[in-house]
């Protein structure tokens, strides 16, 4: 380590050395991001096409692991599916222990038409932006966090407490069994936690100590089948309704109108310092409706299924927000003759668990000072807009923070990209963070 006395000399030292690895930085960004990896589980891909990428990107940076870390594993839980953590080992003079975390598998990227330069695993960078699938969401601040522990490793700093690097799989289709629960059931606890994913809206490089829940939730109404021409029998007054037939279709469409009703009073009742108001909703995604036997107008839905996706207020439990939610359609049942006598299904698939550190939490305030000690301007602090494995390694108790380059907005859209400044300012960040949180040996 070079001739520094004092821990402020070696922030200088760090952030110096940072801005020399520039090049470094974006081109391993890049490089990650030229390695398609995209989840096979996800809804609609082939699994057989894609299955490996994964493992493919933690085949790149196991040798990178390796000349930073004195420890690295890689092992996994599904076939073609690895996990990846090393550990810089601190000299364990009291100092505390950090996890920097980020997933590697990324979204399906639609069609290359879509894409600039006609790619979307390009990596290409221009107009200070960095071009692909996985730039934003989240390679780019993998590579950030990586290449801040490289900065310490290559200023010979020697923490008190481990920094353990962490790049995990199965983070999109919440299949955290396979791989950030993996990590930690594997032994791999810390005293807290920063994962990369991107930060934004409304900032890039927030601190984010909370995300919200979210819920997938289907309700399936039933309708009778007729011929689309008797319409007037089951619409009108005098007709013979239930008796001829009844638009399934429609009848979720009441549904849909009554959880609206909720949603809007949500944006009135559900408040939280660090959302905009509003933030917390029932987003009905997809809605499939029709005869089982015809797909065609001509015949009436018997059936109508609407997939939601259940956006809630931290503070509240699966449980309570199910319960809301469920006596909210029944109310709205009550209201309709047919779906009164033909009860609809509501099934609840899965749920994703909220995060909520305090925002005076240590690590929320050693990341602060950190960025501001990094870019110069006060950090922000909100909640994170959408779900991340900071919930699951909260769920396991390791207070643990979002901090990252990009915004949500572009992450699975066609031209995701990530802001070069904000991968060398998110590296600045990173490294800081563990010389404030884990210490250094002899200071």
């Amino acid at each position: 380590m070079k001739n520094t006395l004092s821990v402020e000399n070696i922030q200088q030292d760090v952030l110096a050395t940072i801005d020399e690895m520039r090049e470094e930085i974006i081109q391993l960004a890049s490089n990650m991001v030229k390695i398609p990896s995209v989840n096979p589980n996800y809804d609609g891909v082939n699994k057989a096409e894609v299955i490996g990428g994964e493992k493919n990107v933690q085949l790149f940076l196991k040798p990178i692991f390796e000349g930073i870390c004195d420890e690295v594993d890689m092992w996994e839980v599904e076939e073609q599916r690895p996990n990846l953590v090393g550990r810089m080992k601190g000299s364990g003079n009291g100092g505390k222990s950090l996890i920097f975390n980020g997933h590697i598998d990324v979204v399906p990227p639609g069609p290359n038409s879509d894409w600039k330069f006609n790619d979307p695993f390009s990596g290409r960078v221009e107009d200070g932006r960095l071009y692909g699938r996985g730039a934003c969401d989240m390679k780019g601040g993998i590579a950030a966090q990586i290449m801040a522990a490289k900065a310490l490793k290559k200023l010979g700093v020697q923490l008190k407490g481990d920094l353990l690097l962490e790049t995990v799989v199965g983070e999109e289709t919440m299949d955290h069994e396979l791989g950030v629960t993996a990590t930690v059931e594997r032994g791999y606890t810390a005293d807290a936690a920063i994962v990369s994913e991107p930060s934004g809206p409304p900032q890039s490089l927030a601190v984010v100590p909370v995300s919200p829940g979210v819920i997938r939730m289907h309700i399936t109404v039933k309708g009778k089948t007729t011929h689309a021409s008797v319409r007037r029998e089951f619409i009108r007054a005098g007709g013979k309704h239930g008796e001829v037939g009844i638009n399934a279709v429609e009848k979720g469409m009441y549904i849909v109108q009554a959880l609206q009703q909720l949603e809007e009073e949500w944006g009135f009742t559900k408040k939280h310092e660090l959302f905009e108001p509003g933030h917390f909703s029932i987003h009905p995604g997809i809605i499939h409706g029709k005869s089982y036997d015809v797909d065609l107008p001509f015949v009436v839905s018997d059936y109508c299924t609407i997939q939601y996706a259940v956006w809630h207020h931290p503070k509240e439990t699966f449980e309570e927000v199910k319960a809301e939610i469920l006596g909210h359609v029944e109310r709205a049942v009550q209201n309709d003759l047919w779906l009164r006598n033909n009860p609809l299904e509501v099934e609840f698939l899965l749920h994703w668990p909220a995060f909520d550190v305090a925002v005076d939490h240590p690590i929320v305030q050693a990341t602060s000072r950190a960025h501001k000690e990094a870019t110069g301007e006060e950090a922000t602090v909100h909640g994170f807009v959408a779900v991340a494995d900071a919930a699951f390694l909260n769920a396991k108790g390791i207070p643990s923070i979002i901090y990252g380059p990009g915004s949500i907005l572009v992450a699975h859209a066609a031209n995701e990209y990530v802001l070069v400044e904000d991968l060398i300012k998110a590296a600045k960040t990173y490294a800081l963070t563990a010389i404030d949180w884990c210490g250094i040996d002899g200071l």
